[in-house]
């Protein structure tokens, strides 16, 4: 996929938004849509091989990935972060959510006539399945018929994630650099306005261990924005405080499904698929055992744990994007 199919958009008049958005084949008529939201730092760009991946067999569907609000690579670029930058809240990435997805199923024509039978699959990464349960609860309570058959929660990060061991290690920085956001961000623009581009790019493949072209490109991208940096970081430092027990109504309207109660000739509950890493550095083990002890039971919910035979990691999308793309597949398929 080009660079062409990376946007910069607007939505509605404040959420700066880089969207991936690929249509299906001129040859065949529009069938489904997968609505993608990122984990933290929210860059569609990790995902590209993934995402590809899942339209090369599903050329019938539309395949769409949205940043998280303000972390925008297009437009931020090499500038400073601006001291009066705005900072985006989780309620609001919640709300920048919502109005991109609804905003886009009526641009598609989902909630056209009956005869209609496109399905919806939506799916999150990590703090994007925080993110997409909250939307969906928002879509229950406003009841906005989106024809949704499916949810995937991939390396949900959805409680307690101060626990879990990389949130214990956020928790101690913050601790003692309240303002590790500015901190980040400050050092990004030096470190790349005075280095040469080819030892930040060596840097990068230290850090990440040599890795695929497109997370190195990305990586990249966000470095040379400062202003993405301190969106992200200050995003994570939030979601310490914020991302702990779930709240009664995600066992009400999220658990239960009943966004899928809204569709078109349809009044059963919307399936779920959670995946979890065997081991994962952002849901701690007791959190995932709460999780699935709590909901395992229900009929629409189906959890899955990595196995030795995939060993797919949380950060799946620097490369183990064909491994998650299989998954992904195989469980929108079986609709």
């Amino acid at each position: 996929m080009s660079a062409s199919h990376f946007k910069l958009e607007i939505y509605p008049h404040e959420f700066p938004t880089t969207i991936y958005d690929v249509a299906p084949e001129p040859s065949t008529t529009e069938c489904g849509m997968l609505f993608f939201i990122p984990g933290n730092p929210g860059l569609p760009a990790y995902y590209v091989p993934f995402l590809s991946k899942i339209r090369d067999s599903l050329p019938g569907w539309r395949i769409i990935c949205v940043s998280q609000a303000g972390c925008d690579t297009i437009s931020a670029r090499n500038a400073p972060r601006s001291p009066d930058q705005t900072y985006f809240n989780l309620s609001q990435q919640i709300q920048h959510k919502f109005e991109i997805f609804t905003t886009l199923l009526r641009k598609y024509e989902y909630f056209s006539s009956s005869d209609q039978k496109k399905e919806v699959v939506v799916a999150g990464h990590s703090i994007g399945c925080w993110m997409l349960q909250h939307m969906l609860v928002q879509l229950a309570k406003q009841q906005v018929p989106a024809p949704i058959s499916l949810v995937l929660l991939l390396f949900p990060t959805i409680k307690n994630i101060g626990q879990s061991d990389s949130g214990v290690v956020f928790n101690r920085i913050l601790k003692y650099f309240p303002h590790i956001a500015d901190v980040a961000s400050n050092l990004t623009y030096y470190a790349t306005k005075f280095l040469p581009d080819i030892a930040v790019s060596k840097a990068v493949n230290f850090a990440m261990q040599n890795p695929p072209e497109h997370a190195a490109n990305a990586t990249r991208s966000l470095f040379y924005s400062p202003s993405v940096v301190w969106q992200s970081v200050s995003l994570g430092a939030e979601e310490m405080k914020h991302v702990k027990e779930e709240s009664e109504d995600m066992a009400e309207f999220f658990w239960k499904g009943l966004w899928s109660t809204l569709r078109r000739e349809s009044s059963r509950s919307g399936n779920i698929v959670a995946y979890f890493a065997d081991s994962d550095h952002w849901v701690g083990t007791h959190t995932r055992a709460e999780i699935l002890s709590t909901h395992s039971k229900r009929e629409n919910v189906e959890f899955v744990i990595s196995t030795a035979d995939d060993n797919c990691k949380h950060a799946f999308c620097v490369r183990d994007s064909d491994v998650m793309a299989k998954h992904v597949l195989s469980w929108i398929k079986d609709l």
